[in-house]
């Protein structure tokens, strides 16, 4: 049995736009880690945005799928998806098939991205730390930012105007 045009519309639309959104934080991703390897502070900024606009995109487009998907009886996950789509008429169907793939491949890329950024802070973070201990003098331990990239308070440091 078909699903209704309307539902077939939405689908498509939803797909289209996840699309358009998952293309905006890969490039957005792309330019955070350029801005952290060149360490441009108001690129990084801008970068960092962009990324979480795009990112409250997609997950309201997420929902708007759950939505719809539950509202048509089929489960919210992946399996649900390619049931919706292997309901839709045939041609909408072969066109939604490779999209779906692309989303996927979109999410992987963006994944694998922010991966590296997460590396590239990491890295940042311990030549900072090696940085201010040798203008310290290696007497404290500075923990300007946890592993979760929040910032921590330093407890007994010796400011580095008077180090």
């Amino acid at each position: 049995m078909t699903l209704p045009g309307d539902c077939q519309r939405e689908l498509a639309d939803i797909l289209s736009e996840e699309e358009l959104c998952l293309s905006r934080l890969k490039t957005s991703l792309e330019q955070e880690q350029t801005a952290l390897e060149k360490r441009r502070g108001e690129a990084l900024e801008e970068a960092v945005q962009h990324k979480r606009a795009a990112l409250e995109e997609t997950a309201r487009l997420h929902r708007r799928r759950s939505t719809l998907l539950k509202q048509y009886g089929f489960p919210d996950d992946e399996a649900g998806v390619l049931q919706c789509i292997e309901r839709c008429n045939p041609s909408l169907s072969r066109e939604l098939r490779p999209l779906w793939k692309r989303l996927h491949t979109l999410i992987e890329q963006c994944r694998d991205r922010n991966l590296v950024n997460g590396r590239i802070l990491e890295l940042n973070r311990t030549a900072l730390q090696q940085t201010l201990a040798i203008l310290t003098n290696g007497m404290q331990p500075v923990e300007l930012y946890s592993s979760q990239g929040f910032s921590s308070r330093q407890k007994d440091s010796t400011p580095i105007a008077t180090a």
